[in-house]
């Protein structure tokens, strides 16, 4: 009888588990870049959670040819579900995606064969990949999952030197202590100006 209880509350749960996909702003921002795929004038994409979709990149980077797919909340599985969205003429992507899997108890493993499938996605399109490290958190947060954020990040930046892919470390700009710096943020997670503006520095130099 106990045994049938517990899988009956596992069942339940599995059934109610939280996903991206379900989210309305998801759907919404999803439906809108399949409206959009087919706009020629973009050739490099920016593509991750709201760590990307806060920042203006158009200005922050002074181009018009730069695709911002940053969804709020987004995570690894709901990237994959949403790649065919992405725009055809693409010549080069900078991805950052991972932390929301993290701080929602995925395990790294899955997060991390998450991330090489989006990868093997814009290799066979022939895509410039440009990995970007998963930042760390503030001090609020760091103890609960940071560790996890350089586990995903090793894997990364050993995958990118294998593969020959471009790992971009912004950590070292704005985590350089394995802590998310207090002048880069409000709230130990999402982005300050100040932050964009280093962060699009480091992106400029892999533009031309």
């Amino acid at each position: 009888m106990k045994k049938l209880c517990f899988l009956l509350v596992c069942g339940v749960l599995m059934a109610n588990e939280w996903k991206i996909q379900d989210d309305p702003y998801y759907k919404h921002k999803k439906s809108q870049f399949e409206t959009l795929a087919n706009v020629d004038r973009y050739d490099t994409v920016m593509l991750g959670d709201s760590i990307t979709d806060e920042a203006q990149w158009d200005e922050l980077l002074n181009s018009s040819t730069i695709q911002n797919r940053g969804i709020s909340g987004d995570t690894t599985s709901g990237v994959l579900d949403r790649l065919d969205s992405t725009n055809k003429n693409i010549k080069k992507v900078f991805i950052m995606v991972g932390i929301n899997d993290i701080m929602r108890g995925k395990n790294v493993d899955e997060v991390y064969s998450n991330y090489k499938k989006i990868i093997e996605f814009f290799k066979q399109r022939g895509v410039k990949i440009h990995i970007q490290s998963t930042l760390y958190t503030g001090e609020t947060k760091a103890q609960n999952f940071n560790h996890k954020v350089e586990d995903l990040n090793r894997r990364l930046e050993k995958f990118a030197k294998e593969n020959r892919i471009t790992f971009i470390n912004l950590n070292k700009i704005l985590a350089e202590n394995k802590v998310l710096k207090k002048e880069f943020t409000s709230d130990d997670l999402h982005l300050n100006g100040s932050a964009y503006q280093l962060w699009s520095k480091e992106i400029k130099k892999y533009l031309n």
